[in-house]
C-alpha cells in the first residue's frame, strides 16, 4: 500500500517563497486559485479540494471554501430584499406565532383553561426563537461590513441592514417568564401538601384523602405536560412555517456564512412543497440554499 503524501509543513513553506514576497502575496495567490477553480470548473474544483485535504476531515476543505469566498455578499442585488423579508417575517412570528391554538375537544369544560397555558408557553418558546433570530442577523451583519471596501454598495447596504435590526431588536428581547412559571406552579403543589400537612390543616393519612390527592395530582401533571407539549409544538410548527424561507434566503443572499437558526436541530432544509404567501417576492433561486 502506497504511502500518502505528507504535507509541507509551514515553515516549509515558509522557506520556498520567493524573495520579498509576503505571507499576505501567498494567501491571495491561494485563495484566487481556489476561487477561479470554483467558479470555472466546479469538478475540478473538488478533485482539487479532495487531493488538497486527503485523509482530512471534511470540514476543513468547507472552511476552505468559506475563506475563498470573493466578498462579503453572495447576492448584492438581493441582499436588502431578502432583509426585508426577514424582518416582515419576524413581525409576523412575534404576532401570530402562539395566537389562537387549537385545542382538542377531549379536554371538556378545561378546554378554554388549555387554550391559555398552549398560548403561554408557545408565546415564550416563540418569543425566545425570535430573539435568537434577531441576534444571529444582527451578528451576521455586524460582522460581514468590515469586510466590504469603504464607499461600496455592498458596504451601504450591510450598514443600512446593521443599522435597522439594532433598531429593532429591543423589542424582540426577552421571552417572559411562562415554562418556569408553568413549571414551578406544578412543582409547588406537592410542596403545598407537605406544608398543609406540617401545619395539621390535612389528614393525609387517611385513605380517601391520599386517593384522591394521588388522583388530583396525576390529572395535574397529565395537563401540564400535555400543555407543555401542545405549546411546543405550536411554537415548532409556526416558527418553522414563517422563518424557514425567509432565513434561507437572507443566509443565501449573504452566502458561506453557515446556516440560519433554526428552532431545533436536525431540521430538514426548505422544501419547495411548503411555502408560505411571501414566498414570491423572490425568486426560486434566490429562496433555497444548498446544506454545507
Amino acid at each position: 500500500m502506497a504511502a500518502k503524501p505528507e504535507r509541507p509543513s509551514p515553515i516549509e513553506a515558509l522557506k520556498d517563497r520567493l524573495p520579498g514576497e509576503s505571507i499576505l502575496d501567498d494567501l491571495t495567490e491561494q485563495l484566487d486559485r481556489t476561487r477561479r477553480l470554483l467558479t470555472s470548473n466546479p469538478e475540478t474544483a473538488a478533485d482539487e479540494a479532495l487531493s488538497r485535504f486527503a485523509g482530512e476531515a471534511e470540514v476543513e476543505a468547507r472552511i476552505a471554501a468559506d475563506f475563498a469566498a470573493a466578498g462579503p455578499l453572495a447576492n448584492p442585488g438581493r441582499f436588502l430584499e431578502a432583509h426585508r423579508l426577514a424582518i416582515r417575517a419576524l413581525e409576523v412570528l412575534d404576532r401570530d406565532g402562539s395566537r389562537d391554538p387549537t385545542v382538542s375537544r377531549r379536554f371538556g369544560p378545561l378546554r378554554g383553561l388549555v387554550r391559555r397555558g398552549v398560548e403561554f408557553v408557545a408565546e415564550y418558546i416563540v418569543k425566545t426563537y425570535a430573539e435568537n433570530v434577531v441576534s444571529a442577523m444582527q451578528r451576521l451583519y455586524t460582522r460581514r461590513e468590515p469586510q466590504a471596501p469603504r464607499g461600496s454598495t455592498e458596504r451601504a447596504h450591510l450598514s443600512q441592514a446593521r443599522v435597522e435590526i439594532e433598531r429593532v431588536a429591543p423589542g424582540f428581547r426577552g421571552g417572559g417568564i411562562g415554562v418556569p412559571a408553568l413549571v414551578a406552579g406544578g412543582a409547588a403543589v406537592p410542596l403545598l401538601a407537605s406544608a398543609s400537612q406540617y401545619l395539621g390543616a390535612v389528614d393525609f393519612l387517611a385513605k380517601p384523602v391520599l386517593v384522591g390527592l394521588f388522583a388530583g395530582l396525576f390529572v395535574l401533571f397529565g395537563l401540564l405536560s400535555s400543555v407543555l407539549l401542545s405549546g411546543a409544538a405550536v411554537a415548532h410548527r409556526r416558527s418553522k412555517l414563517i422563518m424557514r424561507q425567509p432565513l434561507a434566503a437572507l443566509w443565501e443572499t449573504v452566502g458561506n456564512c453557515g446556516n440560519p437558526p433554526r428552532m431545533t436541530r436536525g431540521s430538514s432544509p426548505p422544501s419547495p412543497s411548503s411555502s408560505p404567501p411571501w414566498s414570491g417576492s423572490l425568486s426560486r433561486s434566490a429562496v433555497w440554499s444548498p446544506t454545507s
